[in-house]
Protein backbone atom coordinates (compact mmCIF):
# COMPACT_ATOMS: atom_id res chain seq x y z
CA UNK A 1 0.00 0.00 0.00
CA UNK A 2 2.48 2.80 1.00
CA UNK A 3 4.28 1.69 -2.66
CA UNK A 4 1.51 2.40 -4.18
CA UNK A 5 0.68 5.79 -2.70
CA UNK A 6 4.88 6.52 -2.93
CA UNK A 7 4.39 6.15 -6.88
CA UNK A 8 1.24 7.78 -7.28
CA UNK A 9 2.97 10.66 -5.25
CA UNK A 10 6.36 10.06 -7.39
CA UNK A 11 4.03 10.41 -10.50
CA UNK A 12 2.27 13.82 -9.49
CA UNK A 13 5.61 15.52 -9.19
CA UNK A 14 6.62 14.38 -12.69
CA UNK A 15 3.34 15.58 -14.10
CA UNK A 16 3.75 18.85 -12.04
CA UNK A 17 7.71 19.22 -12.94
CA UNK A 18 6.62 18.45 -17.11
CA UNK A 19 3.84 20.83 -16.78
CA UNK A 20 6.51 23.69 -15.52
CA UNK A 21 8.60 22.57 -18.14
CA UNK A 22 6.33 23.21 -21.18
CA UNK A 23 4.73 26.52 -19.42
CA UNK A 24 8.70 28.01 -19.32
CA UNK A 25 9.23 26.52 -23.21
CA UNK A 26 6.27 27.72 -24.69
CA UNK A 27 7.78 31.44 -23.23
CA UNK A 28 10.80 30.62 -24.81
CA UNK A 29 11.49 32.83 -27.85
CA UNK A 30 12.62 30.71 -30.91
CA UNK A 31 14.95 32.16 -33.51
CA UNK A 32 15.52 30.44 -37.09
CA UNK A 33 19.45 32.18 -37.70
CA UNK A 34 22.34 31.46 -40.17
CA UNK A 35 24.68 29.22 -39.71
CA UNK A 36 27.87 31.58 -39.88
CA UNK A 37 25.77 33.69 -36.67
CA UNK A 38 26.23 30.66 -34.51
CA UNK A 39 28.92 31.97 -31.91
CA UNK A 40 28.06 35.46 -31.52
CA UNK A 41 24.06 35.43 -31.96
CA UNK A 42 24.80 32.66 -28.58
CA UNK A 43 25.99 34.90 -26.77
CA UNK A 44 24.14 37.93 -27.86
CA UNK A 45 20.57 35.95 -27.19
CA UNK A 46 22.59 34.19 -23.63
CA UNK A 47 22.78 38.01 -22.57
CA UNK A 48 19.48 39.03 -23.84
CA UNK A 49 17.88 36.12 -21.09
CA UNK A 50 20.13 37.05 -17.99
CA UNK A 51 18.82 40.83 -18.66
CA UNK A 52 14.91 39.82 -19.37
CA UNK A 53 14.50 36.78 -18.20
CA UNK A 54 13.18 35.39 -21.40
CA UNK A 55 14.90 31.99 -22.95
CA UNK A 56 15.52 31.78 -26.11
CA UNK A 57 15.84 28.93 -28.51
CA UNK A 58 18.30 28.92 -31.64
CA UNK A 59 17.89 26.76 -34.87
CA UNK A 60 20.79 27.90 -37.26
CA UNK A 61 21.26 26.92 -40.54
CA UNK A 62 21.27 27.71 -44.34
CA UNK A 63 19.19 30.85 -44.74
CA UNK A 64 18.10 29.10 -47.68
CA UNK A 65 16.95 26.15 -45.51
CA UNK A 66 15.37 28.33 -42.25
CA UNK A 67 13.28 30.18 -44.93
CA UNK A 68 11.83 27.17 -46.29
CA UNK A 69 11.16 25.66 -42.90
CA UNK A 70 9.04 28.91 -41.79
CA UNK A 71 6.97 28.69 -45.08
CA UNK A 72 6.21 25.21 -44.25
CA UNK A 73 4.58 26.35 -41.15
CA UNK A 74 7.64 25.53 -38.63
CA UNK A 75 7.11 27.92 -35.27
CA UNK A 76 9.46 30.49 -35.09
CA UNK A 77 9.55 34.03 -33.47
CA UNK A 78 12.58 35.77 -35.61
CA UNK A 79 14.07 34.98 -38.94
CA UNK A 80 17.79 36.48 -39.08
CA UNK A 81 19.35 36.02 -42.35
CA UNK A 82 22.67 35.91 -44.02
CA UNK A 83 21.40 38.13 -47.37
CA UNK A 84 18.52 39.76 -48.67
CA UNK A 85 16.95 37.43 -51.05
CA UNK A 86 15.52 34.93 -48.32
CA UNK A 87 14.23 37.37 -46.22
CA UNK A 88 12.34 38.99 -49.34
CA UNK A 89 11.23 35.71 -49.86
CA UNK A 90 9.38 35.46 -46.52
CA UNK A 91 8.32 39.22 -46.51
CA UNK A 92 6.67 38.12 -50.31
CA UNK A 93 4.93 35.39 -48.93
CA UNK A 94 3.83 38.05 -45.80
CA UNK A 95 5.19 36.08 -43.41
CA UNK A 96 7.43 38.47 -41.57
CA UNK A 97 6.54 42.07 -39.92
CA UNK A 98 7.73 44.22 -42.79
CA UNK A 99 8.08 47.07 -40.29
CA UNK A 100 10.32 44.87 -37.78
CA UNK A 101 13.01 44.52 -40.33
CA UNK A 102 16.11 45.95 -40.18
CA UNK A 103 19.38 45.31 -41.49
CA UNK A 104 21.84 44.66 -38.57
CA UNK A 105 25.41 43.40 -39.56
CA UNK A 106 28.25 43.56 -42.41
CA UNK A 107 30.33 40.85 -43.13
CA UNK A 108 33.35 40.31 -45.43
CA UNK A 109 34.31 37.46 -47.83
CA UNK A 110 37.69 35.54 -47.18
CA UNK A 111 39.67 32.76 -48.93
CA UNK A 112 41.08 30.66 -46.27
CA UNK A 113 43.04 27.52 -45.86
CA UNK A 114 44.09 24.77 -43.67
CA UNK A 115 46.50 26.12 -40.31
CA UNK A 116 49.65 24.40 -42.01
CA UNK A 117 49.27 25.08 -45.50
CA UNK A 118 52.20 27.04 -46.90
CA UNK A 119 49.67 28.40 -49.79
CA UNK A 120 49.81 32.42 -49.86
CA UNK A 121 48.60 35.03 -53.21
CA UNK A 122 46.67 37.59 -53.45
CA UNK A 123 43.04 37.67 -54.78
CA UNK A 124 42.83 39.51 -58.70
CA UNK A 125 41.86 38.65 -61.62
CA UNK A 126 44.42 35.73 -62.94
CA UNK A 127 45.38 34.63 -59.31
CA UNK A 128 46.68 31.39 -59.21
CA UNK A 129 43.70 30.11 -57.90
CA UNK A 130 43.69 26.80 -59.47
CA UNK A 131 47.22 26.35 -59.05
CA UNK A 132 46.75 26.40 -55.61
CA UNK A 133 43.83 23.29 -55.40
CA UNK A 134 46.64 21.35 -57.56
CA UNK A 135 46.30 18.23 -59.15
CA UNK A 136 42.91 17.17 -56.73
CA UNK A 137 42.33 19.74 -54.78
CA UNK A 138 38.58 21.28 -53.94
CA UNK A 139 37.65 24.55 -52.59
CA UNK A 140 34.81 24.29 -50.03
CA UNK A 141 32.25 27.00 -50.46
CA UNK A 142 28.32 26.94 -49.36
CA UNK A 143 26.50 25.72 -52.18
CA UNK A 144 25.93 28.86 -54.98
CA UNK A 145 22.67 27.88 -55.45
CA UNK A 146 21.25 28.19 -52.44
CA UNK A 147 23.09 29.02 -49.50
CA UNK A 148 24.42 33.23 -48.93
CA UNK A 149 27.61 32.38 -48.71
CA UNK A 150 28.16 30.54 -51.81
CA UNK A 151 26.43 32.94 -54.09
CA UNK A 152 28.69 35.90 -53.00
CA UNK A 153 31.90 33.31 -53.22
CA UNK A 154 30.02 32.83 -57.21
CA UNK A 155 29.84 36.49 -57.61
CA UNK A 156 33.28 36.90 -56.33
CA UNK A 157 35.15 34.39 -58.33
CA UNK A 158 33.31 35.64 -61.66
CA UNK A 159 34.21 38.96 -61.13
CA UNK A 160 38.36 37.97 -60.80
CA UNK A 161 37.03 35.94 -63.81
CA UNK A 162 38.15 32.41 -61.80
CA UNK A 163 34.46 30.93 -61.22
CA UNK A 164 34.97 28.68 -64.56
CA UNK A 165 38.57 27.25 -63.78
CA UNK A 166 37.32 26.52 -60.51
CA UNK A 167 33.74 24.99 -61.09
CA UNK A 168 34.08 21.48 -61.40
CA UNK A 169 36.71 21.39 -57.97
CA UNK A 170 33.70 22.74 -56.08
CA UNK A 171 32.27 21.13 -52.80
CA UNK A 172 28.77 22.63 -52.55
CA UNK A 173 28.19 22.40 -48.71
CA UNK A 174 25.11 22.81 -46.99
CA UNK A 175 26.00 25.70 -45.40
CA UNK A 176 28.93 27.55 -44.49
CA UNK A 177 30.12 26.65 -41.39
CA UNK A 178 30.01 22.79 -42.91
CA UNK A 179 32.33 24.34 -45.66
CA UNK A 180 34.64 25.56 -43.15
CA UNK A 181 34.45 22.58 -41.02
CA UNK A 182 35.57 20.63 -44.09
CA UNK A 183 38.99 23.01 -44.64
CA UNK A 184 39.33 22.90 -40.81
CA UNK A 185 39.47 18.58 -41.48
CA UNK A 186 41.98 19.60 -44.42
CA UNK A 187 39.18 17.36 -46.74
CA UNK A 188 39.39 20.64 -49.19
CA UNK A 189 42.31 21.98 -49.68
CA UNK A 190 41.14 25.44 -49.65
CA UNK A 191 37.64 27.34 -48.66
CA UNK A 192 35.24 30.41 -49.12
CA UNK A 193 33.95 31.73 -46.02
CA UNK A 194 32.62 34.66 -44.24
CA UNK A 195 35.52 36.31 -42.51
CA UNK A 196 33.45 36.12 -38.81
CA UNK A 197 33.66 32.49 -39.66
CA UNK A 198 37.07 32.03 -39.93
CA UNK A 199 38.71 33.73 -37.09
CA UNK A 200 36.75 31.32 -34.79
CA UNK A 201 38.40 28.17 -35.95
CA UNK A 202 42.09 27.98 -34.91
CA UNK A 203 42.45 25.12 -37.83
CA UNK A 204 42.44 27.59 -40.59
CA UNK A 205 44.02 30.31 -41.82
CA UNK A 206 42.84 33.03 -43.82
CA UNK A 207 44.93 33.84 -46.81
CA UNK A 208 43.03 37.04 -48.30
CA UNK A 209 39.86 39.14 -48.31
CA UNK A 210 37.95 38.98 -51.84
CA UNK A 211 37.54 43.17 -52.67
CA UNK A 212 34.10 44.48 -51.72
CA UNK A 213 33.43 45.74 -55.28
CA UNK A 214 33.67 41.82 -56.73
CA UNK A 215 30.53 40.86 -54.77
CA UNK A 216 27.25 42.67 -53.40
CA UNK A 217 26.92 43.95 -49.71
CA UNK A 218 27.19 41.00 -47.53
CA UNK A 219 24.02 42.18 -44.64
CA UNK A 220 22.38 40.16 -42.38
CA UNK A 221 18.47 41.61 -42.47
CA UNK A 222 16.33 40.11 -39.16
CA UNK A 223 13.06 40.81 -38.38
CA UNK A 224 9.78 38.99 -36.81
CA UNK A 225 7.79 36.44 -38.09
CA UNK A 226 4.05 37.71 -38.34
CA UNK A 227 2.83 34.97 -35.65
CA UNK A 228 5.72 35.83 -33.24
CA UNK A 229 5.52 36.32 -29.81
CA UNK A 230 5.31 39.77 -28.17
CA UNK A 231 9.16 39.20 -26.78
CA UNK A 232 9.84 39.33 -30.17
CA UNK A 233 10.00 43.54 -30.13
CA UNK A 234 11.85 43.38 -26.80
CA UNK A 235 14.69 40.81 -28.26
CA UNK A 236 14.92 43.13 -31.83
CA UNK A 237 15.35 46.19 -29.61
CA UNK A 238 18.07 44.43 -27.56
CA UNK A 239 19.91 43.46 -30.87
CA UNK A 240 20.12 46.52 -32.09
CA UNK A 241 21.30 48.00 -28.66
CA UNK A 242 24.82 48.87 -27.22
CA UNK A 243 25.29 45.67 -25.80
CA UNK A 244 24.71 43.17 -28.65
CA UNK A 245 25.99 46.09 -30.73
CA UNK A 246 29.90 45.41 -29.00
CA UNK A 247 29.54 41.94 -28.67
CA UNK A 248 28.87 41.15 -32.55
CA UNK A 249 32.00 43.77 -33.07
CA UNK A 250 33.89 41.48 -30.90
CA UNK A 251 32.94 38.43 -33.20
CA UNK A 252 34.09 40.78 -36.25
CA UNK A 253 30.86 41.73 -37.46
CA UNK A 254 30.09 45.47 -38.63
CA UNK A 255 27.06 46.97 -37.17
CA UNK A 256 24.40 48.93 -39.22
CA UNK A 257 22.07 49.27 -37.30
CA UNK A 258 22.17 51.92 -33.86
CA UNK A 259 19.18 52.70 -31.54
CA UNK A 260 16.87 54.54 -34.51
CA UNK A 261 15.01 57.36 -31.57
CA UNK A 262 19.24 58.14 -30.69
CA UNK A 263 20.85 58.47 -33.47
CA UNK A 264 18.11 60.46 -35.37
CA UNK A 265 17.76 63.28 -32.64
CA UNK A 266 21.78 63.31 -33.30
CA UNK A 267 21.56 64.26 -36.39
CA UNK A 268 20.06 67.52 -35.37
CA UNK A 269 16.71 68.38 -37.17
CA UNK A 270 15.49 71.86 -36.78
CA UNK A 271 12.20 70.05 -36.38
CA UNK A 272 10.40 67.70 -34.12
CA UNK A 273 10.10 64.35 -35.93
CA UNK A 274 8.78 62.29 -33.51
CA UNK A 275 5.56 61.36 -35.78
CA UNK A 276 7.94 60.47 -38.26
CA UNK A 277 10.12 58.11 -36.31
CA UNK A 278 7.14 56.42 -35.22
CA UNK A 279 5.28 56.02 -38.49
CA UNK A 280 8.87 54.56 -40.06
CA UNK A 281 8.68 51.72 -37.62
CA UNK A 282 4.95 50.54 -38.59
CA UNK A 283 4.19 49.02 -41.61
CA UNK A 284 3.48 50.82 -44.97
CA UNK A 285 0.98 50.74 -47.29
CA UNK A 286 2.24 50.31 -50.81
CA UNK A 287 1.54 52.25 -53.41
CA UNK A 288 2.56 52.46 -57.24
CA UNK A 289 3.79 56.00 -58.42
CA UNK A 290 2.00 57.61 -61.07
CA UNK A 291 3.86 58.37 -64.72
CA UNK A 292 1.46 61.18 -65.06
CA UNK A 293 -0.81 63.28 -62.99
CA UNK A 294 -3.67 61.30 -64.49
CA UNK A 295 -2.62 57.80 -63.27
CA UNK A 296 -1.65 59.56 -59.96
CA UNK A 297 -2.34 57.80 -56.58
CA UNK A 298 -4.11 59.82 -53.73
CA UNK A 299 -1.93 59.83 -50.71
CA UNK A 300 -3.19 60.85 -47.03
CA UNK A 301 -1.63 62.50 -44.38
CA UNK A 302 -0.44 60.42 -41.47
CA UNK A 303 0.68 57.35 -43.40
CA UNK A 304 3.82 55.62 -44.02
CA UNK A 305 4.11 54.79 -48.12
CA UNK A 306 5.96 51.97 -49.54
CA UNK A 307 6.47 53.00 -53.22
CA UNK A 308 7.41 51.97 -56.32
CA UNK A 309 8.82 54.26 -58.54
CA UNK A 310 8.62 54.59 -62.63
CA UNK A 311 12.02 55.24 -64.48
CA UNK A 312 12.56 59.03 -64.78
CA UNK A 313 12.74 58.73 -68.13
CA UNK A 314 9.61 57.80 -68.72
CA UNK A 315 7.37 60.29 -66.33
CA UNK A 316 5.90 63.26 -67.48
CA UNK A 317 6.15 65.71 -64.53
CA UNK A 318 2.76 68.22 -64.26
CA UNK A 319 5.88 70.78 -63.79
CA UNK A 320 9.89 70.61 -64.11
CA UNK A 321 11.43 69.15 -60.98
CA UNK A 322 13.37 71.57 -58.85
CA UNK A 323 16.75 70.04 -59.59
CA UNK A 324 18.51 68.82 -62.34
CA UNK A 325 18.56 64.81 -62.41
CA UNK A 326 19.97 62.24 -65.00
CA UNK A 327 16.69 60.45 -66.30
CA UNK A 328 18.83 57.80 -67.06
CA UNK A 329 19.19 55.42 -64.38
CA UNK A 330 16.85 57.32 -62.24
CA UNK A 331 13.50 56.65 -60.54
CA UNK A 332 10.76 59.10 -60.05
CA UNK A 333 6.86 59.71 -59.06
CA UNK A 334 3.70 61.36 -59.45
CA UNK A 335 1.55 61.56 -56.62
CA UNK A 336 -1.56 63.50 -55.37
CA UNK A 337 -2.18 64.51 -51.85
CA UNK A 338 -5.16 65.04 -50.17
CA UNK A 339 -6.32 68.31 -48.56
CA UNK A 340 -6.52 68.89 -44.93
CA UNK A 341 -6.96 71.96 -42.12
CA UNK A 342 -3.38 72.24 -41.39
CA UNK A 343 -0.68 74.72 -42.86
CA UNK A 344 1.93 73.11 -42.60
CA UNK A 345 3.21 69.92 -45.09
CA UNK A 346 6.21 67.46 -44.58
CA UNK A 347 7.51 64.85 -46.94
CA UNK A 348 9.89 62.41 -45.37
CA UNK A 349 11.91 59.83 -47.26
CA UNK A 350 14.31 56.71 -46.38
CA UNK A 351 16.11 57.62 -49.49
CA UNK A 352 18.35 60.22 -51.13
CA UNK A 353 15.61 62.04 -53.89
CA UNK A 354 14.53 65.47 -54.51
CA UNK A 355 11.09 66.86 -53.51
CA UNK A 356 8.54 68.88 -55.13
CA UNK A 357 5.05 69.91 -53.88
CA UNK A 358 2.92 71.51 -56.12
CA UNK A 359 -0.63 74.00 -56.16
CA UNK A 360 -2.10 74.11 -59.20
CA UNK A 361 1.29 74.45 -62.09
CA UNK A 362 3.00 76.20 -59.44
CA UNK A 363 5.92 74.57 -57.07
CA UNK A 364 6.10 75.69 -53.89
CA UNK A 365 9.32 76.75 -52.59
CA UNK A 366 10.35 74.42 -49.19
CA UNK A 367 9.86 76.07 -45.49
CA UNK A 368 13.26 74.34 -44.31
CA UNK A 369 14.81 70.96 -44.27
CA UNK A 370 17.33 68.71 -43.12
CA UNK A 371 19.60 65.85 -43.91
CA UNK A 372 20.04 62.67 -41.94
CA UNK A 373 22.86 60.93 -43.04
CA UNK A 374 23.45 58.80 -39.65
CA UNK A 375 19.20 58.14 -38.91
CA UNK A 376 18.59 54.03 -40.34
CA UNK A 377 15.24 55.13 -40.74
CA UNK A 378 15.03 58.09 -41.92
CA UNK A 379 17.45 59.87 -44.58
CA UNK A 380 15.86 63.62 -45.42
CA UNK A 381 12.64 65.49 -44.46
CA UNK A 382 11.27 68.49 -46.72
CA UNK A 383 8.44 71.29 -45.00
CA UNK A 384 6.23 73.41 -47.10
CA UNK A 385 3.90 75.95 -46.26
CA UNK A 386 0.34 75.22 -47.69
CA UNK A 387 -2.74 76.83 -47.79
CA UNK A 388 -5.56 74.54 -45.54
CA UNK A 389 -7.99 72.08 -47.41
CA UNK A 390 -6.08 72.38 -50.64
CA UNK A 391 -4.94 69.23 -52.95
CA UNK A 392 -1.40 69.20 -53.51
CA UNK A 393 0.50 67.22 -56.15
CA UNK A 394 3.95 65.83 -55.08
CA UNK A 395 6.94 64.89 -57.27
CA UNK A 396 9.76 62.58 -56.51
CA UNK A 397 12.84 62.65 -58.89
CA UNK A 398 16.16 61.69 -59.06
CA UNK A 399 15.99 58.59 -56.67
CA UNK A 400 18.63 56.13 -56.81
CA UNK A 401 16.49 53.62 -55.49
CA UNK A 402 13.59 52.45 -57.09
CA UNK A 403 11.38 51.00 -54.11
CA UNK A 404 11.38 54.01 -51.26
CA UNK A 405 9.42 54.65 -48.48
CA UNK A 406 7.92 58.43 -47.64
CA UNK A 407 5.79 59.46 -45.00
CA UNK A 408 3.39 62.74 -45.34
CA UNK A 409 2.13 64.56 -42.49
CA UNK A 410 0.66 67.89 -41.65
CA UNK A 411 1.33 70.70 -38.87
Amino acid sequence: MRASIRCIFLAAILVTLSAAAAQQDTKALTVFAASSLTDSLQKVSDAYTQSSGVPVRISFAASSALARQIEAGARADIFFAADQEWMDYLQHKQLIDRSSRMELLGNRLVLIAPRESATAFKLKPGSALLAALGTNGRLATGDPDSVPAGKYAKAALTSLNLWKAVESRLVRAENVRVALSYVARGEATLGIVYATDAVVEPRVRIIDTFPEATHGPITYPVAAITSASPDAAGYLAFLRGAQASKMFAEAGFKTLVREPQASCVRAGSPFDLTEELQLFQAAPTEVVAGGTLKSAATLQAGKLYEASLEPQSGVRFPVPVGKATIDDGSYAGVFKVAGGPAKTLRVTLNAGAWIDVLIGNRALESARHVGMPDCPLLRKSVEFSVPPNTALVLQISGSTEQTIMFAVTRN
